[in-house]
């Protein structure tokens, strides 16, 4: 499925159906607005379509890409950490204001993630994500490094067994953000960019356990049909995320070793593309995905 969607050396994603939502690259500060955008995208599941958060008919991810659209359509400047940084309760609360009662989940980590960010880009970064990319040099794993050392909103890390681990899904989607923002060059120019990972969350395993790249155990299984939480850094949580990289890498080396067999005059799809491929083909076919269901952790992290 993945190899016949590459057509003129691409990997075509998708419709999703979302691109109006999205600030044109040439906009004065769309590498900030990227930046804000992953700062705050993380846990958007509801137990059910009635707890679902929605803005403009959109729910979660594109949900938070609307809802900031709309903030800078109206005036906001959502993108400036010297706004952001003292955001009170009450303004956060207009932006993030969806179309029914529901709000956003985690609202308060959102509110001191928000402060945190700001008030660390006005202290070391001269209050633009910009000079993070230019000091990264067109490094992907150096960009990679200066946000998981400098924003620890980003630490995504855990201890498996005694051994630690790092899955940094929002760092790295921040990084492979920027680089298909903005096509590969000018700021997203990433020498690099292959060197990521996939972005561990909860919807790229559940399709991937939908195509059979991966599988669960019975008792995992019925924990989750049961929409049994699962702990942040707990082992079964931890698996998924290990396992679902670890898949993805296998069926990137698959993808490879067909291009060869067959012959074909196209690239290996990057990890990051591989990723952005299975959550684009969940969303566009989530009534089919549902039949696997996905693990519910809250945290900060996916």
């Amino acid at each position: 499925m993945i190899l016949s969607s590459v057509k003129t050396n691409q990997l075509v994603m998708p419709d999703t159906g979302a691109d109006n939502i999205h600030p044109s690259k040439d906009h004065a500060k769309a590498v900030d607005w990227v930046f804000i955008t992953d700062a705050l995208n993380f846990c958007f599941w509801s137990r059910s379509k009635k707890e679902q958060w929605v803005v403009d008919g959109f729910t979660g991810y594109y949900a938070l890409e609307a809802a900031l659209n709309r903030a800078v359509k109206n005036g906001v400047d959502i993108a400036n950490p010297e706004f952001y940084s003292k955001i009170t309760k009450e303004q956060l609360w207009d932006i993030m204001k969806g179309d029914n009662d529901v709000s956003i989940p985690l609202f308060d980590e959102r509110l001191r993630v928000l402060h945190e960010v700001g008030a660390i880009l006005l202290e070391k970064y001269h209050g633009t994500f910009e000079t993070c990319v230019k000091e990264a040099n067109k490094s992907a794993i150096k960009l990679l490094d200066i946000v998981v050392n400098n924003f620890p909103c980003f630490r995504d890390e855990a201890v498996y067994k005694g051994q630690a681990v790092s899955f940094y899904k929002r760092a790295q989607i921040l990084v492979a953000d920027l680089w298909n923002f903005f096509n590969g060059t000018g700021w997203g120019e990433f020498v690099d960019i292959d060197k990521m990972t996939m972005f561990a969350d909860y919807r790229v395993p559940q399709v991937l356990v939908y195509f059979g790249v991966m599988s669960y155990s019975d008792e995992l299984m019925k924990k989750l049909q049961n929409d049994v939480l699962l702990e942040s850094e707990s082992e079964e949580e931890v698996e998924i995320r290990g396992c679902s990289i670890h898949a993805v890498e296998l069926l990137k080396k698959s993808i490879e070793k067909k291009i060869k067999e067959k012959d074909l005059n196209v690239d290996v799809p990057n990890s990051s593309l591989i990723d952005y491929f299975l959550w684009c083909y969940r969303r566009k076919h989530a009534k089919e995905v549902e039949c696997i269901p996905y693990h519910k952790t809250l945290g900060i992290y996916y």
